[in-house]
């Protein structure tokens, strides 16, 4: 059977202030266990994001030219810039 037991004001300020307490601690826990599983899990992923664009190999047989404005049509097309497009082989279809 439950029986009535009051508190007085400043026990239950006291109860209120260590629960809120409480949970702002282990928010503040969780946002940090966040940022290093962040911080660990995105180096690999930042580091080949951040990376400098491979050169456009050069084609046996086919000028710097004619890799240009095959280049400059594919980006037309695409509505990207050249930078977005990573062209690894350009071979002629017969």
């Amino acid at each position: 059977m439950w029986t009535s037991t009051s508190m007085a004001v400043p026990e239950s300020v006291l109860l209120s202030v260590m629960g809120l307490g409480v949970v702002m601690v282990t928010l503040i826990t969780l946002a940090l266990v966040i940022l290093l599983f962040s911080k660990v899990m995105g180096s690999g992923a930042s580091a080949t994001a951040q990376a400098a664009p491979r050169p456009i190999p050069d084609p046996p047989g086919i000028s710097d030219e004619i890799c240009s404005m095959i280049l400059a049509v594919i980006c037309e097309e695409l509505h990207a810039s050249p930078e977005e497009i990573n062209v690894t082989s350009i071979k002629e279809l017969k």
